[in-house]
């Protein structure tokens, strides 16, 4: 398994992008989901970043599937929009903590039994829908 990016990491530039900020202050659906953003502004190795009910929410992509996850570290409450996603890890700057974000699981430290929290999320006519728990 490759390891975690890490800050002193000598990995391509291709790894680290700018986050994307969207905000909706929308009511959910019938089904709970909230409207975000059309589902080609959601990239793999990019992280876009929307405020549902002040929940800051990271969406991503990988290997087709969509992502979503709280923006905030269950380490230490740091943003991820300071951190790194390769792949399906997203790494956190504070600590270096990383996660998978296809189940949540820690990847480093193994001895932590820290959890990503992960929101339901899926594509309506374009859109990409989030559910808040």
């Amino acid at each position: 398994m490759d390891s975690c990016l890490r800050r002193n990491d000598t990995q391509p530039d291709q790894y680290y992008y700018d986050m994307h900020l969207f905000r909706s202050k929308a009511t959910p659906d019938a089904e709970g989901y909230f409207t975000t953003v059309p589902a080609d502004a959601v990239q793999a190795d990019q992280m876009t970043a929307v405020t549902l009910n002040g929940h800051k929410i990271i969406l991503t992509s990988w290997e087709g599937e969509l992502y979503a996850f709280s923006a905030e570290c269950p380490h230490a409450s740091t943003d991820f929009a300071k951190g790194w996603l390769s792949r399906y890890k997203v790494t956190c700057a504070d600590h270096e903590y990383c996660w998978d974000i296809r189940n949540g699981r820690i990847l480093w430290p193994e001895d932590e039994n820290y959890r990503l929290k992960k929101y339901p999320v899926k594509v309506e006519a374009g859109i990409v829908k989030v559910k808040l728990d």
